[in-house]
């Protein structure tokens, strides 16, 4: 047996020893990510309607939480869930739960997981020098083109991994619709079968998910542009992807749907954290 045979064999044993605890982070996982995409599509439709200065992002998320009465109690909360859906993610990569299998493509769609895996846990770390104020938390596309501007500062080089990040957002993009349309009721795994519930689950997801594809498409796009002018200022995160979106003609309305689609797309995530079925093993 291979030693990295044997690694897994490993992994997954402790894996399995874990099993109800994982379950319990798996679906407080889903349930944080809905909640946190439930009130960034509150937030685009607030702006959309002119009710809020600028639309919300994850940091935006973590300091109205903070900043709520028993804020520090709700923004805990939150950090759990976040770190929860973040490891998740990568017991999805490192354990194939959902048998992506050892293909080129397999292997793309485990490394995209453990991606969004790291991209949580590091949200969760923010928010726990949030709680600690060990740090601050800054909403908008800054973040992003400052972590841009030092990958190009290595070398003109560097441009093109920016060109390749924005290349995985628009590959994720079109993994997402083909899914979307060919998989049916498997895009929400369900445990057991509720034929209503499930319908009418999956007609969400299916809103929730053209229009979070819709912005990360955008985001993509931005990267790839930002690494073809070796110009971070391009980059744009969600925030700044919703402003671009308001300021095109009827801008307006394009960004209501995207904000409704958003909410659906939390509510999709809250039936995940009830209905789909976890297997971890």
């Amino acid at each position: 047996m291979s030693a990295i045979a044997t690694a897994r064999k490993k992994i997954t044993a402790f894996v399995e020893e874990l099993v109800p605890w994982l379950e319990a982070f798996a679906r407080m996982g889903y349930a944080a990510k809905g909640i946190v995409y439930l009130i960034i599509g509150v937030m685009a439709g607030l702006f959309a309607l002119g009710r809020r200065n600028r639309p919300g992002d994850f940091s935006t998320v973590l300091l109205q939480s903070f900043h709520e009465p028993f804020g520090e109690v709700l923004l805990a909360l939150l950090t759990l869930g976040l770190f929860g859906y973040g490891v998740w993610c990568l017991i999805q990569a490192i354990l194939d739960t959902e048998n992506k299998g050892t293909t080129i493509f397999g292997i793309v769609t485990r490394g995209f997981y453990a991606g969004v895996g790291c991209v949580y846990l590091a949200i969760g770390w923010s928010a726990i020098q949030l709680l600690t104020r060990t740090s601050t938390v800054r909403e908008g596309d800054q973040p992003e083109q400052e972590w841009t501007a030092r990958v190009f500062s290595i070398s003109p080089v560097t441009r093109w991994f920016a060109v390749l990040v924005g290349l995985g957002f628009l590959g994720f993009c079109i993994y997402e619709i083909r899914r979307l349309y060919i998989e049916g009721i498997e895009i929400l795994r369900p445990e057991g079968r509720k034929e209503l519930i499930d319908n009418i689950a999956m007609h969400i997801g299916q809103v929730g998910i053209v229009a979070r594809t819709a912005l990360f498409a955008m985001i993509g796009s931005s990267l790839i542009w930002s690494g073809i002018t070796f110009d971070p200022h391009k980059v744009r995160g969600i925030s700044g992807a919703l402003i671009e979106v308001q300021r095109e003609p009827d801008g307006r309305w394009l960004l209501m749907a995207i904000a409704i689609g958003l909410i659906a797309y939390g509510i999709y995530m809250l039936l995940l954290a009830w209905r789909r079925r976890i297997n971890p093993e």
